[in-house]
């Protein structure tokens, strides 16, 4: 199967909208190719990824379980993402739909996700991605 990213929306965003989704875009890319030095870059230290069960992980643990070969991931699908910028902060409401093989099993999760970035010396980076987030409006 080949690995992509597809973006289910029209990707006319700008200025530092545009800088905060093309992030999630490499992401979602480094993701799909195990690509372990780009996601180290793109998130930040404090990182922590909050799954659906509410079992949360550090940048550590999350890319040790994809360099481990534990989590694979094959396909993204980005839909119809909210962005919202304050400052240097900023958060991205979407769903990720991920083709994935968990220890040897294939699905497809449909994520609900919330994405915190933060801007540091003039570029955002990931500080969280929480899958158990349950859609609704942006918050302050």
């Amino acid at each position: 199967m080949t690995k992509r990213v597809k973006l289910l929306f029209d990707n006319n965003f700008e200025n530092e909208e545009r800088e905060v989704i093309d992030k999630l875009i490499q992401l979602q890319e480094a993701l799909m190719f195990k690509d372990i030095d780009k996601l180290d870059e793109l998130f930040d230290d404090s990182f922590v990824l909050i799954r659906g069960s509410g079992r949360k992980e550090s940048k550590t643990e999350f890319l040790t379980d994809i360099s481990d070969d534990v989590l694979h991931y094959r396909e993204s699908k980005i839909e119809v993402p909210s962005i919202k910028i304050k400052g240097d902060k900023a958060s991205i409401i979407t769903i990720v739909d991920l083709r994935t093989c968990l220890l040897g099993v294939q699905s497809i999760w449909n994520l609900d996700s919330k994405f915190g970035l933060k801007k540091i010396d003039g570029d955002w980076y990931f500080v969280k991605w929480d899958t158990s987030y349950t859609p609704k409006e942006h918050e302050n």
